[in-house]
């Protein structure tokens, strides 16, 4: 009996030291981004209006402790009886990750926006006043969507959906922590 007893607590501790090593790379967050989360805002009418496609999204994971940077490529045009425009904006958020036990997923938090830079370039001074209007429907979609969602589906990931307590963000990865 005592020899189960250690045999069976070697087994725990192997399979608690295989578990306790998942993580999400940065590839992984930017793949899901990519494909799963689709966002196009459609504001206005004929005359005066604004549309919003997010595009192309880039993560990078730990620059700061527990951080993650998201880069969108928004696609923009203003339509107002003067000039329309139409530009490229590529914004740069920093948030918090926080992780929904009952949903599986990953969600962002107090979302810090670090630059905001667009092409043409000289279309900035011009975007100024809509500016404040776009980042609240960036800063508010992308709190609400999540950024990764555990692949129940996957035995691995499902293992670790049911087991995951919290997470953590190191340089270029996603921690999952039970």
């Amino acid at each position: 009996m005592p020899l189960f007893k250690i045999c069976l607590a070697c087994l725990m501790l192997l399979l608690t030291g295989c578990a306790s090593q998942y993580s999400i790379s940065e590839s992984e967050v930017e793949d899901y981004l990519n494909n799963e989360m689709h966002y196009e805002v459609s504001q206005g009418n004929q005359v005066f209006g604004l549309q919003l496609k997010l595009n192309d999204m880039e993560v990078e994971l730990g620059h700061k402790p527990n951080t993650i940077s998201v880069t969108a490529i928004t696609k923009m045009a203003v339509k107002n009886p003067f000039k329309s425009i139409a530009a490229d904006m590529e914004t740069t958020f920093e948030a918090e990750p926080w992780y929904d036990v009952e949903t599986k997923s990953i969600f962002l938090k107090k979302l810090d926006l670090v630059s905001v830079k667009s092409e043409p370039a000289n279309i900035e001074q011009m975007l100024k006043p809509i500016t404040p209007q776009l980042m609240m429907f960036l800063r508010t979609f992308l709190e609400s969507q999540p950024v990764y969602v555990l692949d129940t589906k996957d035995s691995n990931q499902a293992l670790m959906a049911s087991m995951t307590k919290a997470i953590e963000v190191e340089r270029g990865k996603i921690v999952i922590k039970f």
